[in-house]
């Protein structure tokens, strides 16, 4: 495996690694928070030969170097499986109860991503045997959601606090939409996007539902938004006020990067 001579792994408590796990996805960077020339990202697609949790085991066994002590270790699952829970009602003890008020797990691990900016917890599962494993063979690893990371992000782009915004982000032939009227938190959803007339109609649901005004509230695109270049000229003729999400990481990175990575993982490069 190739990584950049910058990038020395016997000081590996200098880095940050970052492991991503979409449905069908591995990916992970390597950076120096204090060094913004040290940045390295690498993924690949999970095929059908082996289980999902076999791969998973395979490529971190393969590449070696993941159990190390690291500055920082993260595992950031990407799943529209997930409910926020405000703090005033959330208890610890009764995590996996919350967390079936919408979905049901198998016995999976009910985990949480802490959103301390707006005082909830989100709540989600990953296999019990795959975070085992990665448990025992991870440093110290801390297990997020992908949510948290935009959730931290849109929150601090909302322009105009009198006015509704709605954030649509494009990602892993997914969508999620968060939503907030000033300071409050209205929702946040994932949506398969994979076909343009679904995924205008879930777009639009929720405009109805909560009902944004397509005249005065604001509506920010992020993510790979190019494959959805129809969706997005629709929008526009819809809604008066759409912009884009502009994100300036603290690592230096290849403009390609910039405008293809994940927004999840391009967010916390912003903190």
């Amino acid at each position: 495996m190739f990584l950049p001579e910058n990038i020395d792994l016997a000081h590996s408590e200098e880095y940050n690694l970052s492991i991503r796990l979409t449905p069908d996805g591995f990916s992970f960077c390597i950076h120096n928070p204090a060094d913004p020339s040290v940045f390295h990202y690498q993924g690949t697609s999970l095929g059908n030969q082996l289980s999902y949790i076999d791969h998973i085991k395979k490529v971190i066994f393969d590449l070696g170097f993941f159990s190390q002590a690291f500055k920082r270790t993260s595992v950031t699952i990407v799943s529209p499986y997930y409910t926020l829970v405000p703090e005033a009602y959330y208890d610890r003890k009764k995590v996996r109860e919350l967390y079936q008020f919408n979905f049901h797990p198998k016995e999976g691990s009910v985990l949480v991503d802490n959103f301390r900016e707006g005082a909830y917890r989100i709540l989600f599962d990953l296999d019990e045997e795959l975070h085992a494993f990665l448990s025992r063979n991870l440093w110290n690893p801390l297990f997020l959601h992908h949510t948290g990371s935009l959730l931290r992000l849109f929150h601090s782009c909302r322009k105009e606090q009198e006015r509704k915004s709605c954030f649509v982000d494009f990602h892993d032939r997914s969508m999620t939409i968060i939503c907030f009227s000033g300071e409050m938190l209205l929702c946040a959803n994932t949506f398969p996007a994979v076909n343009i007339h679904d995924t205008n109609y879930f777009i639009a649901s929720v405009w109805e539902k909560l009902g944004l005004d397509q005249s005065a509230d604001r509506l920010f695109l992020s993510g790979q938004i190019p494959p959805h270049t129809a969706t997005v000229e629709m929008l526009k003729k819809l809604v008066r006020h759409v912009d884009t999400v502009n994100l300036h990481p603290r690592v230096i990175m290849e403009e390609e990067q910039l405008h293809t990575l994940p927004t999840d993982i391009l967010a916390d490069l912003c903190e």
